[in-house]
């Protein structure tokens, strides 16, 4: 084996270990904001596994600041809703065509190979490009920077020295390990067999299905062409032994109440679900993503979206920290903000399970009758579609109670909050008042102020909104977004300037129009002082 040597070409790039969907879109995200990547994968450079194959609505909104969004909308399979069946009844279904506020109001159901092979198709046009079989063996995080060491496919030995170091990994993450990282866990494994094969039968083309009975728990949901994901709860099964197709057959003979008949496996699997999260997301100038964070019940497809949403967080926060747009102090809201997420998504994916998996009479009754209860109450449709979709993640500082942030979505929306207002595919920057579309865009790399006068906007209101602009810019760009009336349930009718993030969730309301003020609360919030960036 040869030594390993010192990398010393350019500046120290930003490592990327893991070339999954998370880990290239946080590549992606990161060098479309002119920031120097590397990204290593010790896996080969194709691959026929799906393991994550729903897409939500959140994470399309996310994906339209590296550019994909719509290409990956257009190949997949679009997903009306989530249909809950109890025996050979219908309990309810979560109607994701129903969302009104974003661009997306659908699940995209995708082989992930299909989904990598979009986001890689990006990589590359943005520069980068996945150096495959290349695997992290070591990294020293005790200096001013961590220095990793690579093994390339031929077994030579590289030492790079990052700038900052993703751990995007997966569940058995290197990075975690080598950062001594515990990846603690509760709960019992449940386990399921997936796999994505051709099925035929009076299915609902449009809809994601979940089956639960007597006789056990089965998800299904269609890639358009015939072929659908199907996953079935197994009592205990040998990890080195690929679930049959009978197997599958034989769980949708007892427990879909269709028929159903499933031919010759493209692929299959036993996930093993479990509830584990890192003890840290954070260690100095090293962070963790993706399911080298934390992993979950595999019900709701919610994953690599989790995953995803960690990417977003961290890449504009770290890209606008190196480039001088945000305050260094915004990566301090990393582990915090995405850890609450995680747990909430690892509550709910739990709760889901059990309650799918109940088999006594008395408890499969209570089940049903919630279910149909929220049903009726319109509940069901206001409560559990934000959460599947992820529109409801809330990242205020004061939301420490996982099951307490489970509630509904108040009007006008608070600090911490998504507002719908969408960073556009190919941005310019441009700020214009009468821009087209059906949201206003905000930057993509540093806070914008959104002034809304909640009513008539007469000369006086015009005057404080460009006084505002003249004296926040061009650090601060500054919308007035009170022209779109659909913003107007989520604002409210009185005047006030909102300070949103990059990434759509609101980081301060300020109800005057003061630039001092709102010079104070750029600062709080760690955004970079107009005065100290002029």
């Amino acid at each position: 084996m040869t030594p390993a040597q010192h990398s010393t070409n350019g500046p120290d790039p930003v490592l990327v270990v893991g070339a999954g969907p998370v880990g290239m879109v946080i590549a992606c995200d990161l060098l479309r904001q002119d920031i120097p990547v590397r990204i290593v994968d010790a896996a080969p450079s194709t691959t026929i596994h799906s393991r994550a194959v729903i897409m939500w609505p959140r994470s399309l909104e996310l994906l339209r600041r590296i550019g994909v969004a719509e290409e990956l909308s257009r190949t997949g399979k679009h997903i009306d809703a989530v249909s809950y069946y109890s025996g050979s009844s219908r309990l309810g279904a979560i109607e994701m065509s129903r969302l009104h506020d974003t661009p997306y109001p659908f699940g995209l159901c995708t082989p992930q190979w299909k989904t990598e092979d979009v986001i890689r198709k990006r990589l590359v046009e943005l520069g980068g490009r996945v150096e495959s079989e290349t695997a992290l063996v070591a990294l020293d995080n005790s200096g001013d920077r961590p220095v990793a060491t690579l093994r390339h496919p031929d077994g030579t030995e590289e030492r790079v020295r990052a700038d900052w170091l993703i751990g995007a990994d997966g569940s058995h993450s290197t990075v975690r390990k080598e950062l001594g990282i515990e990846f603690q866990g509760q709960g019992a494994d449940v386990l399921f067999a997936i796999g994505d094969g051709p099925l035929d039968g009076p299915l609902p083309p449009d809809e994601m299905v979940y089956c639960y009975n007597a006789g056990g728990a089965m998800g299904l949901a269609p890639f358009g062409d015939g072929t659908f994901r199907v996953a079935c709860s197994v009592p205990v099964w040998n990890d080195e032994d690929e679930p049959p197709r009978e197997l599958f057959q034989e769980n949708l003979d007892r427990v879909v109440p269709f028929p159903a008949k499933l031919g010759e496996l493209k692929w299959t699997t036993v996930f093993r679900a479990r509830r584990r999260t890192a003890a840290a997301f954070r260690a100095g100038r090293c962070f963790l993503v993706g399911d080298a964070a934390h992993i979950f019940s595999a019900a709701g497809s919610q994953g690599m979206n989790t995953g995803i949403q960690d990417a977003v967080n961290l890449a504009w926060k770290l890209g606008g920290v190196t480039r001088g747009t945000v305050d260094a102090r915004v990566l301090d809201t990393y582990d915090r903000e995405r850890r609450h997420s995680a747990e909430r998504v690892s509550l709910v994916t739990a709760k889901q399970t059990s309650w799918g998996l109940v088999q006594q009479p008395a408890k499969v009754a209570l089940r049903d009758a919630l279910v149909r209860g929220a049903k009726v109450t319109g509940a069901f449709q206001r409560l559990v579609t934000p959460l599947m979709s992820q529109t409801s993640v809330n990242y205020a500082s004061d939301r420490e109670d996982v099951k307490a942030d489970i509630r509904w979505r108040r009007k006008p929306l608070g600090v911490g909050e998504r507002l719908p207002v969408f960073v556009s595919d190919g941005y310019s920057g441009g700020y214009e008042d009468g821009e087209q579309g059906p949201w206003p865009a905000i930057a993509d790399d540093r806070f914008t102020v959104l002034t809304w006068s909640g009513g008539a906007r007469g000369v006086r209101w015009q005057e404080r909104v460009e006084s505002l602009r003249t004296a926040l810019a061009p650090h601060h760009p500054v919308r007035d977004v009170s022209a779109w009336s659909a913003l107007k349930e989520f604002l409210g009718t009185r005047p006030r300037a909102v300070v949103v993030r990059p990434d759509g969730h609101i980081a301060a309301i300020e109800p005057h129009l003061d630039v001092a003020r709102l010079r104070a609360v750029l600062a709080r919030v760690g955004a970079t002082r107009p005065e100290e960036a002029a």
